[in-house]
């Protein structure tokens, strides 16, 4: 196989590129599921899924391509709440939910007196 010669450029740049911010918020929500034994092996393909997203959707947004950007942020949330990751997957505000229900039921015990009124 014939060399490259010295004064050619490289086809592409060698070096990995950084991770970007969603990457690396991605990478650190997997670390603590795994940690916490949320998601496991089985879980594997949507996590490469939701990695390889969070890389494409990183160079997307650097690249300023907005219809891109959308759409893949779209299918990254859609992976991420597939994979509980999502704070209505882990039922973060299901207290809150309840606690709201359950005083629509009580009466305003300031309020004033429901019926005929003198």
């Amino acid at each position: 196989m014939p060399r490259r010669p010295a004064d050619q450029p490289a086809l592409f740049d060698p070096r990995k590129p950084r991770k970007g911010r969603v990457e690396l918020a991605v990478d650190k929500a997997v670390r603590a599921a795994q940690a916490d034994k949320a998601i496991g092996t089985l879980d594997a393909g949507l996590v490469a899924l939701a990695r390889t997203l969070a890389a494409s959707l990183d160079g997307a947004a650097g690249a300023d391509d907005r219809w891109v950007t959308a759409r893949l942020a779209g299918e990254l949330r859609e992976t991420l709440a597939r994979l509980r990751l999502d704070p209505t997957a882990r039922g973060a505000h299901r207290g809150e939910l309840a606690g709201f229900l359950a005083d629509l039921g009580r009466p305003d015990p300031g309020g004033a007196a429901v019926g005929n009124t003198p």
